[in-house]
């Protein structure tokens, strides 16, 4: 005992600079190694995006990184019976035996088919080598699970087609009036938690107004000045409403913005595509001081029409712009309030209110630049649109910013680095934004791909501009032949993600999982996905991995003024057992399987590594040498692995102006009307009628609408409800579930593992405070305690988190909390058939639980 004291007191004490994982913020940290323990996390201070601030999760990492139930060496099973609540009777086997097994069943696909194989998962900071290995074997199926169900499918088509990015933040700095729909943007929730935190703070402080608008009075609802109770899967209505009165009562819009930086003056004929220059096939614009039609890019044009209707080459013909003032008319407040049960002077209000506080011709400098100032903005996530139109309402809502003039602006909706010191946006076709090709993360929304018959398992022919399409995987492996797909998928490596908790209902999930011959799962727990696998490999915490740049493309710089910086994930302490970071496993399986070479030469030109640093095709790799090999390619021989390893994080400059508000320095337009939609959606029609594949392309429209979700109008035999999902902020996705410090925060949170219902809805349907109920739609049933709570919509009950997990490897989680996706039906006729979102808007009644005392109740009354 008085060894270990000394070498307590006299070991190793060092603190380590590497990356958080807890979320997908990616903020820079500093963990203490103790003799080789992990003691505790703080903020890194040199970080310039967290600035030395850390959250719960972040904090608590270290409890998942000592999880006692961590799995510690390859499994494989040994019951060959699958299916949810079965033991799978693992059996340990050596790393040797499981790679053999995976270098033969790789070799025999790839000779066979290489699309037979699929790569499931969405590792946030390391997905990049996921993408150039299925590249390199060859198969096209990278299907990325959770985050393409629910994440940004309405949001990353919007904000590509408009800002030119991934996605987007409210220049808090200069904001003084913020619509939140249904998201908790600078609460600890979404895009750079820590630091928009922080700039929400200061904000308010200084006088910015914040309007939740969410179906529960959240996080954010609960500090923001006001919170509107709005019906679920309305947003698109309310933000058409609010449109409305800016332009036809108000008459308030930025006309200048809309001539220069949109599409907003392209002429428009009775069906529905641009009139365009015959020579140059461009789109056209009326000038009004000539009187005459000149495309859009003319030196000679003066100034652009936004209203009036017009006869070029024989062609009656409107500006967009007019057409969408035109839309709107039929989104009175009268009918808005009828849809989203907001009362209609509340909608006008605030629709004032947003127009005056974006001041539209205001100016302000900075640095010396005199910029736009439009203090006014609209943010959405997930709760707006995970509904069955989910590109309509991200348009609908992003409209409002683009009247007003607030993109890229101060004060407006800034896209997450849009242009940084060696990229910028690209102009398209007909003169629109394309985001740099640096900043490509997921496909983008233009122009349309090419519509086909399905050859991928999410069926990516069939959704030309959507960012992604990862529920149509379902329908790939339960419904082949329905679909003509051509192939039977044979194997399944799944990292990183739980799609039995985290995608759609588990049960048809299940069955879409257990329809591959063989499935390999890299996990650190037993999980319930891990339950259905037939090998299972012991897989890193982000304490113990590598991680080159996890912020050079994901979440990790804030937008708004600061810095340009660069940060690793550096493993801090030796991996628990044998586990090994499932990136250098496939490497190890690329150079067995010969395909590393070609590996080699995408990471060379994908990653835009440089002479003389560049990889050897002949030689053989680590995940160390191709992490050195980026560091000195972007920022010389002095910055390598090693220099990052005892530094941590690398500032490289201040940010320009016109990198933090690009809009006056670019000259790509930003489309307010997609034409291109049409032609896109009557290509998918074609191929799928061709197909015989029931298919709805409705949605393809060049001006957003609202439309209800398919179960608005099926509010019988006591399905009644709409179940909601909300987020905590110290809870994401399903990964912090098992963490035992966060897990003792929510039991002792108000609600965080109950069904929050309205306190008059619980008092119509005899639903007492404590109350164990039943939650059933028509795809699951739940049961929870009842909350009751006048902060939920009457026509609302609200889950948190992704919880109610079942795993047996998983103890600190099992059975706390409800699992919401369990009553959500996942087929094609409840999703976005544009973006692919899953529709949340199920049915459901709530009934209290029949018990022996309660039913003594009964009898008694």
């Amino acid at each position: 005992m008085e060894q270990s004291v000394k070498n307590r007191l006299t070991g190793e004490d060092r603190w380590i600079a590497t990356v958080c994982d807890m979320c997908y913020c990616c903020c820079g940290v500093k963990a203490r190694r103790v003799d080789g323990v992990v003691t505790d996390i703080m903020g890194d201070p040199d970080n310039p995006g967290s600035a030395g601030k850390i959250c719960a999760k972040g904090k608590a990492a270290l409890m998942s990184l000592y999880d006692p139930y961590r799995v510690k060496s390859p499994l494989i099973r040994t019951n060959p019976q699958k299916g949810i609540g079965i033991d799978p009777k693992w059996k340990q086997i050596s790393w040797d035996e499981a790679l053999d097994i995976l270098e033969e069943k790789l070799n025999k696909i790839r000779q066979d088919d290489p699309r037979k194989l699929v790569l499931g998962g969405w590792d946030y900071q390391l997905f990049s080598f996921f993408w150039v290995f299925a590249s390199a074997f060859g198969t096209p199926n990278l299907w990325k699970g959770a985050a393409d169900y629910f994440c940004g499918n309405g949001l990353h088509p919007i904000l590509y087609l408009t800002n030119g990015a991934f996605y987007g933040e409210v220049d808090l700095k200069h904001c003084n009036y913020c619509l939140l729909f249904g998201t908790q943007f600078g609460f600890m929730v979404m895009t750079d938690a820590n630091p928009m935190a922080q700039h929400m703070a200061e904000a308010r402080n200084r006088g910015l107004k914040v309007v939740s608008i969410d179906p529960v009075c959240t996080n954010a609802g609960s500090k923001a000045d006001e919170w509107l109770a709005i019906r679920p899967g309305t947003d698109a209505a309310l933000a058409l409403g609010l449109i409305n009165i800016l332009l036809n009562e108000e008459g308030i819009y930025d006309r200048e913005f809309l001539a220069r930086y949109t599409n907003g003056p392209y002429l428009i004929a009775d069906d529905g595509l641009y009139v365009r220059e015959e020579q140059t096939g461009k789109p056209l614009i009326w000038d009004t001081a000539e009187k005459l039609a000149r495309a859009y890019d003319s030196e000679r044009l003066g100034q652009p029409a936004l209203e009036g209707r017009y006869v070029v080459a024989g062609q009656a013909c409107r500006p967009a712009f007019e057409l969408l003032k035109e839309h709107v008319r039929g989104y009175t407040p009268e009918r808005v309030a009828e849809i989203t049960t907001l009362p209609a002077d509340v909608i006008t209000r605030v629709a004032k209110e947003f127009g005056q506080a974006a001041s539209v011709g205001s100016k302000v400098i900075i640095q010396g630049k005199e910029l736009p100032l439009r203090p006014a903005c609209a943010i959405w996530n997930k709760g707006a649109i995970s509904h069955a139109h989910a590109m309509l309402t991200g348009m609908a809502i992003q409209l409002l910013n683009i009247v007003m003039g607030a993109m890229d602006v101060p004060g407006g909706m800034l896209g997450s680095r849009t242009k940084g010191p060696f990229w910028e946006p690209r102009t398209g076709p007909d003169g629109l934004i394309l985001p740099a090709e640096f900043q490509v993360i997921v496909d983008a929304a233009y122009p349309a791909r090419p519509a086909g018959r399905p050859e991928t398992v999410e069926f990516r022919e069939l959704f030309p501009v959507s960012s992604y399409s990862a529920p149509l995987f379902e329908e790939a492996m339960l419904n082949p032949e329905k679909f003509h797909f051509p192939y039977q998928p044979e194997l399944l490596i799944q990292v990183r993600s739980n799609p039995m908790m985290s995608t759609s209902n588990p049960e048809r999930m299940a069955a879409a999982l257990t329809k591959f011959p063989y499935m390999v799962r890299f996990s650190p727990q037993l999980d319930e996905t891990a339950e259905l696998a037939d090998m299972v490999l012991p897989d890193t915490h982000s304490l113990e991995r590598l991680v080159p740049f996890p912020s050079v493309r994901a979440e990790g710089i804030p937008s708004g003024e600061g810095y340009w910086y660069w940060i690793i994930g550096q493993p801090v302490v030796e991996p628990v057992g044998e586990s090994r970071n499932w990136a250098e496993v496939f490497l190890e399986l690329a150079h067995r399987l010969g395909i590393f070479p070609d590996m080699c030469v995408m990471m060379n030109n994908a990653f835009n590594f440089k002479d003389p640093y560049k990889l050897d095709p002949a030689k053989k790799h680590t995940l160390e040498d191709i992490t050195d090999v980026w560091a000195k390619s972007w920022f010389g021989a002095e910055h390598g692995l090693d220099w990052f390893r005892k530094n941590g994080c690398l500032i490289t400059a201040k940010k320009k102006i016109e990198e933090v508000f690009p809009r006056p320095f670019i000259k790509p337009r930003i489309p307010i009307y997609l034409e291109y939609m049409k032609k896109a959606g009557e290509e998918v029609e074609k191929v799928t009628r061709e197909a015989n594949i029931e298919w709805d392309t409705s949605d393809y429209q060049p001006l957003p609408d609202w439309k209800p979700c398919p179960e608005y109008d099926q509010g019988t035999n006591g399905y009644d409800l709409f179940p909601v999902n909300f987020k905590l902020p110290f809870h994401a996705l399903s990964i912090t579930t098992v963490n035992a410090w966060l897990n003792e925060v929510g039991e002792h949170h108000p609600f965080a593992f109950k069904l929050l219902i309205n306190t008059e809805t619980a008092r119509k349907k005899n639903i007492r405070q404590g109350q164990i109920v039943w939650i059933e739609s028509k795809a699951g049933k739940l049961k929870g305690e009842a909350r009751l709570t006048e902060c939920v919509h009457p026509e609302v009950i609200a889950l948190a988190g992704t919880f109610g997990h079942y795993a047996q490897g998983m103890p600190e989680a099992k059975g706390k909390g409800m699992h919401f996706n369990r009553l959500l039906p996942s087929t094609p006729d409840r999703l976005c058939l544009v973006t692919a979102a899953l529709d949340t808007c199920a049915r459901v009644k709530v009934y209290p639980e029949i018990t022996q005392s309660n039913s003594s109740e009964r009898r008694q009354k």
